[in-house]
């Protein structure tokens, strides 16, 4: 049994490693004064640097945001070169995503949930929602925020009385609420140009449909199954992370078979949380949740998606089910057998 779980969790530790040692490269462009440069690259850590490829150099190099002026994913997010003011009054140079240009300009730190407003040429400054002090209710202690943003966007939408109720609502500093407002303040004052708003050009929802087939190790053997998943993303929040659900078919019964406990069912509905890394033909995945649909839920599954066509990938995967019963030496109860895991095939397509 010692070598049972010694297996899962080298299985376990593997598909993390690799997963977390790559990195998604999109087709996209720098822009550097009059130059605008093609090729392929991805945004660092925190915003604070790309890591880029143009179509005719041989290696990656890292630039940083005071280097350019501009990174764009084709069909993607913008991003602009800026000077940040940290809290310690510091300036930081980032690389801003571009949410909304218009009337008042919208950008964010996106992974902080840091955002920023500028008007025509003005100052860039940042909406902040501070901690004021510990409340107390009902002898029990709640942080209380200031929501010092309220007052920023009021002040600089005044001429636009009719959206302060709109801003009123906004009780914490949201993306979506944000291009809102900023979009319908544009629309309220501003009849001379158009206001563009560049997270149209991410989908809001993307889907994936996966027609899969393998083997359970649920019983004593090998058993095939077959089934269809579909991968459910938001691309705005987080363009890695998808939501996997659908229906497996098992030609043998799934879980244990015995007299006293029979299981006796050859349909699972699998719900797991995955998460995509990798470049643009080859990603690692990782998948925790119940991808496999049977008790006990915590599972999981490592595998590879390949990019055949911007709407076609193969993908390949294994998990290893029920990690908890597992180590605890339960995998003998549950599945009549020390390890109970399952190895998959897939076809996937995605909708655009």
């Amino acid at each position: 049994m010692k070598g049972k779980n010694s297996l899962a969790i080298f299985f376990i530790l593997f598909f993390i490693g690799t997963a977390f040692s790559q990195t998604i490269n999109k087709p996209s462009y720098i822009i550097k004064q009059t130059d605008t440069i093609y090729g392929i690259g991805y945004m660092g850590k925190n915003q604070q640097y790309i890591k880029f490829k143009s179509n005719y150099a041989a290696n990656f190099i890292k630039i940083l945001p005071e280097e350019i002026d501009a990174f764009r994913i084709i069909g993607g997010r913008y991003f602009i070169s800026q000077q940040v003011v940290e809290y310690n009054k510091k300036l930081n140079w980032y690389f801003l995503e571009f949410l909304v240009d218009g009337e008042i300009d919208l950008y964010s730190i996106t992974d902080f949930g840091r955002f920023f407003i500028k008007k025509d040429d003005g100052k860039l400054v940042e909406l902040k929602d501070n901690v004021e002090n510990i409340t107390t209710i009902g002898g029990s202690k709640y942080l209380k925020k200031d929501k010092r943003y309220l007052g920023v966007m009021k002040l600089y939408m005044e001429d636009a009385p009719a959206l302060f109720p709109e801003i009123d609502k906004i009780d914490r500093l949201k993306q979506a609420d944000l291009v809102k407002l900023s979009v319908d303040y544009h629309k309220a004052v501003c009849n001379d140009h158009e206001c563009v708003n560049y997270t149209k050009d991410v989908p809001k929802v993307a889907y994936k449909m996966e027609v899969l087939s393998g083997f359970n190790h649920h019983n004593k053997e090998y058993t095939p199954q077959f089934g269809l998943l579909f991968h459910v993303g938001r691309p705005l929040r987080n363009e890695r992370l998808y939501v996997k659900t659908g229906l497996i078919y098992s030609a043998r019964n799934y879980g244990r078979q015995d007299l006293n406990h029979p299981t006796q069912y050859n349909i699972k509905i699998p719900l797991s949380f995955e998460y995509i890394f990798g470049k643009k033909a080859f990603k690692p995945l990782i998948a925790i949740g119940c991808p496999t649909g049977i008790y006990p839920i915590v599972s999981l599954q490592g595998g590879l998606i390949v990019s055949v066509t911007p709407g076609f990938e193969l993908s390949m995967s294994g998990s290893v089910d029920g990690i908890l019963g597992l180590l605890a030496g339960y995998h003998p109860k549950f599945y009549n057998n020390d390890f109970g895991h399952t190895i998959n095939f897939g076809l996937i397509f995605v909708f655009k």
